[in-house]
């Protein structure tokens, strides 16, 4: 881990937690790096409790560190902002405006077609169920002619064959 203070480490833990910041990360790396830059040189006596002093970091001691982890990082970004910025003025705006403008003139085309569409569907739905409700009852009637025939027929032969 980073230090063997149980407080620090919890910090550090929640600190990871919070930004999600993975073991592998360059911060996690620079954190490491000033652990192992500003650890005490001196071990002390085995079964001695002596204390240790208090880590003096004065600010040109941490410049080493950061030259050797943050400013590379710095470079790439500076790297990718000048790139970017590039490539943004190589991109025409008024020219991708215009082909968003086209795609919502054309959705606002296909919205209005629907439109159209769903109120022609809901007209001949309508005179569907109209034509529906007209048939009904002529195959009602049709449906009890030929029961009535069918049991004249069978009434006929039964006293026929009888």
């Amino acid at each position: 881990m980073i230090t063997d203070n149980p407080e620090i480490r919890a910090r550090v833990l929640e600190w990871q937690r919070r930004y999600n910041i993975q073991d592998g990360d360059p911060a996690m790396a620079l954190l490491e790096l000033l652990n192992l830059y500003y650890r005490p040189q001196v071990d002390p006596v085995p079964g001695a409790n002596a204390p240790q002093a208090p880590i003096q970091i004065s600010p040109e001691s941490i410049v080493e560190p950061l030259k050797l982890s943050v400013l590379p990082a710095l470079d790439r970004l500076a790297f990718q902002t000048q790139e970017l910025k590039n490539h943004m003025e190589t991109v025409s705006l008024e020219g991708f405006v215009k082909q968003i403008e086209g795609y919502h003139e054309g959705i606002d085309y296909c919205t209005k077609k629907l439109d159209v569409i769903k109120r022609e569907t809901d007209a001949l739905l309508a005179r569907v169920e109209k034509a529906a409700s007209s048939i009904r009852p002529v195959t009602t009637g049709a449906v009890l002619l030929l029961m009535g025939i069918a049991f004249g027929v069978g009434y006929v032969l039964r006293t026929i064959l009888r």
